[in-house]
């Protein structure tokens, strides 16, 4: 059996290339461009470290690479029995020509699935690109939006030496199993699932957006890591508070997921926590536009608590309003959000960034948090909180 990974960063090399090599498969990598795959040909391999409880290292050698929308490209995914793409969301659209021009060239009489594994819901807009590029219906070819659990936080190609990507455990994938054309074998960890969505908002609105206040929060209070941000006793409550919050909603929106909101959790407090991952914060808070985004996983989890409880969450108001303010200089989103707000001033660029109505609660709520922030030379003083009440002991 033959994969190609499009996308050989943090997920495609420190999870699903692992994943499906110690399953007997055949890989390829599918690198941005041509001089992306020489450099991983170049360098033979790479590492992969998973912290605890797992803890496993292994190597990855003589795996080939090839350039997205190259002849190389096409043959690949010609005799491919399967494609996986972990590029991001913001470069998902970006695959729908090499795909098209690669996939009309696949015969129909060989069914092929694309598992689509990002963090959005990204595979039907990618299947109606790709048909339309191609200017045929391609019925043999399946687009399957996929979840992966791990956090891969380290590890990339743009050094000169061999990388080493260091993730953490569960590693688990859940593909959409209504989207499939093809029944495979799957590598250990990987589910077929029904309930596909639910498990997207899992991941997103709970997991992703706890992680996103330990990231925002975190800057405020002068971590570097989310390890670090998730012990300060001072962010430890907010953080657990949000993951219950939108653990009780998801169960109340998805009640096929386990009920009890306390042991995912605390298992997604022990990951946050952990020193061996060391989490940068810089990478978590990056881009804080698609993470202020209508939908993305901290609004998305604003108005799954709404909808379920009618309340406004208070620790994610305050997150947001955090997000509003992250300035780290080497991040152009976060940059250029920041001169924004200083030349047209809070309300505008709220209401177009997150979409958000005037006079809406949660608005309200996260204009107070951002102006009655007090930024000194030793420390950042947060304004005043309340929110879901973490039982004593439970983290």
């Amino acid at each position: 059996m033959r994969v190609v990974i499009v996308g050989p960063g943090r997920i495609g090399c420190g999870y699903l290339a692992p994943a499906f090599r110690e399953a007997g498969w055949e890989i390829v990598l599918a690198a941005r461009d041509e001089e992306g795959a020489a450099r991983i040909r170049r360098a033979g391999g790479f590492d992969v470290r998973v912290t605890a409880p797992a803890k496993s290292r292994s190597a990855i050698e003589g795996v080939p690479a090839v350039g997205v929308g190259g002849s190389d490209f096409d043959e690949a995914v010609a005799n491919a029995d399967l494609v996986c793409t972990a590029v991001g969301v913001g470069n998902v659209a970006a695959l729908a020509p090499p795909l098209a021009r690669a996939l009309s060239r696949r015969p129909g009489s060989r069914p092929l699935d694309v598992w689509v594994a990002e963090n959005g819901d990204c595979a039907g807009g990618l299947a109606e690109a790709v048909r339309e590029r191609a200017g045929a219906a391609l019925p043999h070819v399946g687009f399957a939006g996929s979840v992966a659990t791990a956090v891969v936080a380290r590890g990339d190609w743009l050094g000169t030496v061999r990388p080493t990507f260091v993730g953490d455990t569960p590693r688990q994938l859940y593909v959409d199993a209504r989207a499939l054309r093809t029944e495979l074998p799957l590598p250990a960890g990987v589910e077929a699932t029904d309930i596909y969505v639910a498990r997207l908002r899992e991941k997103l609105f709970a997991f992703n957006a706890a992680h996103a206040i330990c990231a925002y929060l975190g800057w405020l209070r002068g971590h570097l890591t989310i390890d670090k941000a998730v012990a300060d006793p001072f962010l430890k409550p907010m953080v657990a508070g949000c993951l219950l919050e939108s653990r009780r909603a998801l169960v109340a929106a998805h009640p096929q997921l386990d009920g009890d909101p306390n042991a995912p959790a605390a298992e997604a407090m022990r990951r946050f926590a952990d020193p061996e991952l060391a989490d940068p914060i810089t990478r978590v808070a990056r881009e804080p536009l698609r993470k202020l985004g209508p939908g993305d996983r901290l609004l998305g989890a604003v108005e799954l608590i709404r909808g379920a409880s009618g309340r406004v969450p208070s620790y994610l108001s305050l997150a947001v309003a955090a997000a509003l303010l992250y300035r780290h200089p080497a991040d152009e989103q976060a940059m250029g959000l920041g001169g924004r707000l200083s030349r047209e001033g809070f309300r505008p660029v709220f209401e177009d960034v997150c979409g958000f109505e005037p006079g809406d609660p949660f608005a309200a709520a996260v204009e107070q948090h951002y102006r009655t922030f007090v930024f000194t030379d030793d420390e950042t003083l947060f304004p005043p909180v309340y929110g879901t009440p973490v039982p004593q002991g439970a983290f």
